[in-house]
């Protein structure tokens, strides 16, 4: 591998870890952890308890993160020095400042992987946007903040994620050495395998809807209450086109996988995880959408949306030009 491909491959591991640390975020319900940014309870490094915290210090920002929140659709009376008192609990500030900590690998190789596209002069507009979008993912962490977890803003949280993925993604396929031919699997149509991509993010989306479900539930009912959740959602046409539409990504991979004749990684990889999706999409049916395994759920699902593109790429179809320069 090339060193770019090895550093597009290390941010994607690296992307792929913050992917499952924001799903333990959102399923604890810890994403208010740390009630500013970039700094946790007004510390580089968060307190433990909440008589370690500076209130004080937290006091004469208070204006500043009211107005913050106001511009962003929260209302800003919820912001008081006595709610952050009540509301401060060190394992969710934890988990929280745990996420934004493993933002720092994705970060710098990044970085690393834009520096050495630019030096060499290859996917430089790839290169620069990867780091762009962490950039900027990174300042859009203001805004969750700030709104107070709005379930939209969430989302588009996430979407951004998956945007660097397929940037990665791409990177990982294509940045061979020059004049090497780029990876292929034999025996796939491309339209047919973007058709599951298609069917993949189509999931994705709803399932992303769905999660706003569970996050609106939990902040209405508690985290205690999640073993009613199915029940609250299990009647919405959300969740019932969620459901039944895994079948068809499960029908287009055994069909795939069937034309390669399970030859190579990625094919036996994407069997792998939509067939430990559809169970975990049985089990979060049954058990009150489990947290451990709703988190799985979401982890797995970047993992797959990677996979799926790459055989994309690497599917018979027409060549891509150029090196995105």
């Amino acid at each position: 591998m090339t060193g770019i491909q090895k550093l597009a491959l290390a941010s994607l591991a690296f992307l792929i870890l913050l992917i499952f640390a924001g799903a333990i975020v959102r399923v604890t319900g810890s994403g208010l952890g740390c009630p500013d940014w970039p700094t946790c309870w007004g510390e580089i490094i968060p307190p433990t308890s909440v008589e370690e915290v500076d209130f004080k210090k937290l006091e004469s920002r208070l204006d500043r993160y009211k107005r913050s929140a106001e511009r962003f659709g929260r209302d800003p009376n919820e912001i008081t020095l006595e709610k952050l008192r009540e509301e401060y609990d060190p394992l969710q500030t934890w988990i929280e400042f745990s996420n934004r900590l493993l933002a720092f690998p994705v970060a710098i190789s990044t970085f690393s992987l834009m520096v050495l596209c630019l030096w060499q002069g290859r996917f430089r507009k790839l290169g620069i946007s990867a780091f762009l979008i962490v950039i900027l993912n990174a300042l859009f962490g203001i805004v969750v903040v700030a709104s107070g977890l709005h379930t939209g803003v969430v989302t588009v949280h996430m979407a951004l994620a998956f945007a660097l993925l397929f940037v990665l993604t791409y990177l990982v396929w294509a940045g061979g050495a020059e004049g090497n031919s780029r990876p292929r699997i034999a025996g796939a149509q491309g339209g047919l395998v973007m058709l599951m991509l298609i069917c993949v993010m189509a999931e994705w989306a709803l399932g992303s809807q769905i999660r706003e479900m569970t996050d609106q539930l939990m902040l209405e009912y508690g985290v205690e209450t999640r073993g009613d959740w199915i029940d609250q959602i299990s009647e919405s046409w959300i969740y019932l086109v969620h459901r039944s539409f895994s079948w068809s990504i499960l029908i287009l991979a055994l069909l795939l996988g069937r034309k390669v004749r399970w030859a190579g990684l990625v094919p036996r990889l994407v069997l792998s995880v939509v067939g430990s999706l559809m169970v975990m999409g049985v089990i979060l049916s049954q058990s009150g959408i489990h947290a451990i395994v709703q988190v799985l759920h979401v982890g797995m699902a970047g993992i797959l949306v990677s996979a799926v593109y790459y055989w994309w790429l690497a599917s018979e179809r027409k060549m891509m030009g150029g090196e995105g320069d």
